[in-house]
């Protein structure tokens, strides 16, 4: 029988830019920033880069529905 270390989960996470999601929210670039420095929205420095992973951005549009 062969001992394996721990098992790992396979993550199937999708990344947006900024400018993708104010592309998509039909905002401007500068809105978005707003949302992550008021910490609105949840965002990740990847290699230096800020991206917005997909479950986030559906929790921040989840809280911030109009109506």
């Amino acid at each position: 029988m062969t001992r394996r270390g721990p098992v790992e989960a396979k993550v199937n996470m999708r990344f947006f830019t900024i400018a993708d999601v104010a592309e998509s929210l039909r905002v401007s670039t500068r809105t978005v920033r707003r949302w992550i420095d008021a910490g609105k929205l949840v965002a990740h420095r990847i290699n230096g880069v800020l991206r917005i992973a997909d479950n986030d951005l559906r929790a921040f549009l989840g809280e911030h529905r109009d109506g």
